[in-house]
């Protein structure tokens, strides 16, 4: 998708799982035809400063997508985050996914799906998805 630009969060907490996808995770959206300049990576010291640091891309970037390198797990730390991240999400109208390298390519599918829903959108509709708020 051409001038795709991403965001991308990893989390100190779990920066072995980030290490062994932040490769993999930015060659696959280069492969999926974002360029190297519109890849945007920032570190969040602990799970729950994760819905923040998305809330900083969507306000002070004008990325399309934020993907959050995160490994699932049982923990009060790891619910409270999803919590953040779906209400950030739903409040910015921004696709924010969760998981390996494998969420490049669900960010691309999901983002292009909502570019091809705003063109079709009418006129009295903002084209511009992060300004519902």
């Amino acid at each position: 998708m051409e001038n795709l630009k991403v965001g991308i969060v990893v989390i100190k907490e779990q920066m072995a799982f980030a290490q062994r996808h932040l490769a993999a995770t930015t060659e696959s959206l280069k492969a999926l035809g974002c360029a190297e300049q519109n890849i945007q990576i920032r570190t969040a010291p602990q799970m729950l400063s994760v819905p923040l640091t998305a809330q900083f891309f969507a306000e002070y970037t004008d990325v399309d997508a934020v993907i959050i390198l995160a490994e699932a797990e049982t923990s009060q730390a790891y619910e409270a985050m999803l919590y953040g991240v779906t209400r950030l999400q739903l409040t910015w109208n921004m696709p924010i996914l969760i998981g390996d390298c494998t969420t490049a390519e669900q960010a691309v599918e999901i983002v292009k799906t909502q570019s091809e829903m705003e063109a079709a959108a009418p006129d009295y509709i903002s084209p511009d998805h992060k300004s519902v708020n």
